[in-house]
Parts: C-alpha cells; structure tokens; sequence
C-alpha cells in the first residue's frame, strides 16, 4: 500500500505521516514500511527496497506521478489543512518566510486542495479537529486505509502522537545544524520532526497577527472555494 501524506504546510501533515506510521507498524508488525520525505513521488517509489509492502510518502506537493496514483486510488491519500491565516503565521516564525513566501505556500496548497476536492478520493482533515479530537482523527485514518483495529491501537497511537508529546519528541532533537552533520537533513530522519517543530499548537491566532491588508489577500485565496470540510 502506498500512502501520501501531504497537505498544507504547517497543518499536520507530519502528525499524519506519524500516525500513518504507527497504525501499520501495530496492526501490520510482520510487514516492511518504506517511509520518508519526498517532493517527488516517483522518486520517492524508486528509492523503495524491492521487499517493502507499504510506502508511507510526506510531501506539500503533488509530482505527475503522485497526482495519477492519487486518481487511480493505487495511493491512499491523507490531506491536512489549517486556518491559512495561522498556516501563514505558524510558517512565518518556524521557517523565517516572509509574508509572501508564506502566502504563496498557502495559495499553492490550496490548489492541491482543489484537486482533491475535485477527485474525491483522498482523506482531507482539519487540523483544528485533528488537534482537539485525536482519537477521532487517527480512527478516520486508520478506517480509510482499511486497518481494522480489534482492541486499543488507535487510541495508543493518539496518544503517541499528540501535541504534548509531539513537542517532547522535537524539544528533545540535535539542533538543526547537527542533523544537517549527522544525517544531511534539517530534521529527524525517522519522524520527520524539526527542532521546534510544535510552536503554538492552537487556532485563531493568525487572524490577530496579520494586517489587514494580508487578511484581506488571504480572503481573496478563498472567495471563490466552498467551506473547507471539516
């Protein structure tokens, strides 16, 4: 099985690669996972040992290859998005973007988002209700990739993964320039963390860090799509 964990940045789409992670780990143990960070599906499905029965992919983006798997439904894809606005602040102080830069992440996810919209076929949560519902959220996940869980494992998984520990995980990496030495990443080879990776962790603050003129430009991204689903 192939999964494509990608959304908007700065909405989750690590928690989900994580969760992905855990729930086959648990529910299928005998079976090898290929996962990691790649903008490039096919590259990524290159890379793959020949013995791996699933492939778990984090990306923002969508390559050619990506988009024709996730159509054919051979890619089980999970979609995260967030408030753009905070998406927008949450970028600006993790990664030192500036508002355009930030803006132009956004405005390109949201086309990815459109294209999910349009394919129905992938996974698209919410990243408010991800964080205030987790069981929830993971039970979504597990029931679209077709992992029956018989006894705690999702609520395990939850728990493994949820904001707390999440940042404990992170607080306690290298700091970025010794996993640049010691791995040739700026983040944890495993779990796709960065050092710092869970700021804030809440909702509705972007509104009040922004101008009005960026809310306003940020309003004009959304004017002509239907309400995100939560």
């Amino acid at each position: 099985m192939l999964v494509i964990c990608n959304g908007m940045p700065r909405s989750a789409s690590t928690w989900s690669f994580n969760v992905v992670l855990g729930l086959l780990r648990a529910l299928r143990p005998l079976q090898k996972v290929h996962s990691g960070y790649d903008e490039s599906v096919a590259h990524f499905l290159e890379s793959a040992p020949p013995d791996a029965t699933h492939a778990v992919v984090k990306c923002h983006q969508l390559d050619a290859r990506g988009r024709a798997l996730t159509q054919a439904g051979t890619a089980r894809t999970v979609y995260t998005w967030r408030d753009p606005a905070d998406a927008i602040v949450s970028c600006m102080g993790m990664f030192d973007h500036d508002f355009e830069t930030a803006l132009h992440a956004v405005k390109s996810s949201l086309q990815l988002y459109d294209f999910h919209r349009r394919g129905g076929v992938a996974l698209i949560l919410d990243y408010e209700r991800i964080v205030t519902t987790p069981v929830g959220a993971v039970q979504r996940i597990a029931a679209f990739l077709g992992l029956e869980d018989h006894g705690d494992t999702v609520r395990v998984v939850a728990a493994e993964n949820g904001l707390q520990r999440m940042r404990e995980k992170a607080e306690s990496l290298p700091d970025k320039a010794q996993l640049i030495r010691l791995c040739g990443f700026p983040h944890d080879p495993e779990t796709l963390l960065h050092p710092g990776h869970i700021r804030d962790g809440s909702s509705g603050y972007g509104r009040k860090a922004l101008t009005a003129q960026q809310l306003q430009r940020i309003d004009g991204l959304l004017a002509h799509r239907r309400a995100l689903p939560r």
